[in-house]
């Protein structure tokens, strides 16, 4: 697992370098693991700008702006695919990267509930204006190797997200402000997500006024900035 994560971190790297972009990750469950298997890489200086941290609900809100709102509504709590947008998007927005990482999962041997069992995660990833979130289940395994894995699927879901906006596949976002007209476009039968997970996909709007990022993330509701897709 270890030596497939490098590799898809190296394949990351050559993808970014080749369009002069840059990345930045947002973690909870993989406690920096995607952000060392990155700057494993010698020269990540010059395409990896920051990575957060962001273990509890108060450092996500405080670090990255993600809504409170997102937490509570329906119940999902710090596990689903509206925290992970949010963490992918405050990252990219403070540092200033053209890609960002998001992963908020569960690794366990602790912290599954009814709805949520050990090994689930949500990764988001946005690229430019292009965002694409993913659920995956992995099943009742050791914490470390729950980690690994999602690090790998994580650094998997950021090449196919690029190899979306390379082949112009980015969707047409319905015009809407509202956070819950998210679509599982894996039931829909759209996009072909993979078998057992779901699948969000859209744009993002982002203001074109921006002061510091300390001034504008008090200003801004980061919650009403993504158009979700609804085809």
């Amino acid at each position: 697992m270890v030596e497939e994560a490098a590799a898809l971190a190296s394949r990351l790297k050559h993808r970014l370098s080749k369009k002069e972009w840059t990345i930045s990750t947002a973690e909870s469950c993989t406690g920096g693991l995607i952000a060392s298997l990155l700057t494993d890489i010698s020269g990540a200086s010059s395409w990896f700008k920051q990575g957060w941290i962001v273990y509890s609900n108060d450092s996500k809100m405080r670090e990255l702006g993600v809504e409170k709102a997102a937490f509570d509504d329906d119940g999902l709590g710090a596990v689903s695919h509206k925290v992970a947008v949010q963490m992918a998007r405050g990252a990219r927005y403070k540092s200033g990267s053209n890609v960002s990482i998001a992963v908020t999962g569960i690794a366990g041997p602790g912290g599954a509930t009814e709805e949520k069992e050990v090994g689930r995660v949500h990764v988001a990833v946005i690229a430019d204006d292009y965002f694409l979130v993913r659920r995956m289940d992995f099943g009742q395994n050791d914490r470390l190797d729950n980690k690994k894995s999602f690090a790998a699927f994580a650094l998997r879901l950021a090449l196919e997200a690029l190899d979306r906006v390379d082949g112009d596949k980015k969707v047409e976002a319905s015009l809407s402000s509202d956070p819950s007209g998210v679509i599982d476009l894996d039931n829909s039968g759209n996009e072909g997500a993979p078998q057992g997970t779901e699948e969000w996909e859209g744009a993002i709007a982002w203001r074109s006024e921006k002061k510091t990022v300390s001034q504008s993330l008090k200003k801004i509701d980061l919650a009403s900035l993504t158009d979700w897709n609804d085809q």
